[in-house]
């Protein structure tokens, strides 16, 4: 099937294809071959293609890598020789299991000081205690002057006082003698040792400082993290099922779902991306911390629903290019409302009018702006406001999003697409349809089209090179290529 170069009539007018679905509007009309369509001076065969029964599951797919949920760096706060070491890197310890043990000589000799301090000031309270009783009573018999009983009442705060500094100490040094002994604080792996038997390591009661040695994480649940494209963020969201797979089993699929999306964008290769984190059970402990893995989230999932390859679909803006390089008299906007209003039960317009409260934006609405060809479109752009400028972009960017780019692939909202067929006489016709889920490959067709019923692929490809051959028409005076 080739696009003729042959003069045709156009077929004015709207009908419906046999057998196609009552709840979506159709138009169908012809290719203009005295016009636009004898520009499309190619004999590349059209491709035929037919909507049919498949099972599709949309996803987002990257790559990122394996690792611990949370790492704790094992520290001593005590100094000297380490005496035993019974774990290895890679050794499942229980909470409380003995890590590292490190002389404890040094510490016992601090705290058996600090035992015989407490002690001795422990005698001396007792003596200033008695003292003071025994010059409180000659003072009130006046034996004693009132400066021998302030001397005794201060002898028994100093008394106290050396009291509570023997305690603490006492206090400390018994701390001291625990953390020579290292346990652990959780359960988990030894994913890193940095010490050996022998090996005098130096102590330090600073929090940010001390000797690192030895690193310990849960791995029975780890998360891989992975960077996805800022255009398919909108479609993932925390507790999407997600399938990964890792180069050291092939053939084993794990399964997890999406923790969360983290806020900061990240730019590399001007490519702007956000980390997305995976949560896996890891009970066979077959996931190491920095394996690549392969990860599938999940979207959407439909099984056994009529659907037609990517290639067959055409988004607005698409379908509007290619009935302006074909000359087909369609109104575009209007078949998308008008399927639009089919599906959800309203009865389809008459009129191509545009909605009285569709947005109207430098004197344009909306529908009027998708229908421009892209001189008129770019012209009609520099015209404006910074905000409305603004406006138009946000605007065409939640186009794009609905329409879920690349054939409709998106979370499954009905949305309307467009589809080319050629009837007995070879004119090309255009009809609106709705589509759902999708992938790569193939588009869910909520209405429109039916079982078997077949369509043509345009490549935009052609389009796109008639363009090419039209401008260069209007700007040359060559022989074999002016107009």
């Amino acid at each position: 099937m080739s696009i003729e170069n042959s003069k045709r009539s156009i077929a004015n007018g709207a009908n419906r294809a046999p057998g196609v679905l009552g709840a979506v509007a159709v138009i169908v009309v012809a290719v203009a071959g005295c016009t636009r369509g004898e520009a499309i001076e190619t004999g590349a065969e059209l491709q035929t293609i037919t909507a049919s029964s498949q099972s599709i599951i949309s996803s987002v797919e990257a790559t990122g890598t394996v690792e611990p949920i949370r790492i704790i760096e094992v520290k001593s706060q005590a100094g000297g020789e380490i005496l035993e070491l019974p774990v290895e890197t890679g050794d499942r310890v229980q909470p409380g299991q003995l890590l590292v043990q490190i002389d404890p000589r040094d510490v016992r000799n601090a705290f058996d000081q600090a035992q015989a301090d407490l002690d001795v000031a422990v005698a001396r309270f007792d003596v200033g205690e008695r003292q003071l009783s025994r010059i409180e009573q000659l003072h009130e018999s006046d034996i004693v002057t009132e400066e021998e009983l302030e001397s005794a009442i201060l002898e028994h705060a100093n008394a106290k006082a050396a009291l509570v500094r023997a305690e603490v100490n006492l206090e400390l040094a018994a701390d001291r003698m625990e953390d020579v002994t290292l346990r652990a604080p959780i359960a988990g792996t030894i994913v890193e040792r940095a010490i050996e038997v022998g090996q005098v390591i130096t102590g330090t009661r600073d929090l940010t400082g001390g000797t690192a040695l030895m690193k310990m994480a849960d791995l029975q649940e780890v998360q891989v993290r992975m960077l996805v494209d800022e255009t398919d963020i909108g479609r993932l969201e925390p507790g999407l099922p997600a399938e990964i797979t890792v180069e050291a089993y092939r053939d084993r699929t794990f399964r997890g779902s999406v923790l969360k999306i983290e806020p900061q964008a990240v730019v590399e290769q001007n490519v702007t991306m956000f980390a997305v984190l995976t949560r896996i059970a890891n009970e066979e402990d077959l996931l190491r911390p920095g394996m690549n893995a392969d990860v599938e989230v999940v979207v959407g999932r439909q099984e056994d629903v009529l659907a037609l390859p990517n290639s067959g679909l055409k988004t607005q803006q698409e379908a509007v290019r290619i009935v302006e390089a074909l000359g087909i008299e369609a109104d575009v906007a209007q078949l998308a409302r008008d399927a639009q209003e089919a599906a959800s039960g309203a009865a389809p317009t008459e009129s191509a009018a545009p909605e009285e409260d569709e947005e109207m934006i430098n004197g344009r609405r909306l529908s009027e702006i998708q229908t421009m060809s892209q001189g008129e479109r770019m012209e009609w752009f520099q015209g404006l406001s910074g905000a409305e400028r603004g406006r138009v972009m946000q605007i065409f960017q939640q186009m794009r999003g609905g329409q879920g780019g690349e054939g409709g692939r998106g979370s499954g909202q009905p949305r309307p697409a467009f589809v080319f067929q050629q009837g007995a006489e070879g004119e090309l016709t255009i009809k609106a349809v709705m589509i759902g889920l999708g992938n790569f490959d193939y588009t869910q067709i909520i209405s429109g089209l039916v079982d078997g019923e077949t369509v043509v692929s345009i490549p935009m490809s052609m389009i796109q090179q008639q363009d090419f051959i039209n401008r260069i028409r209007s700007r040359t005076s060559l022989p074999g290529i002016g107009g």
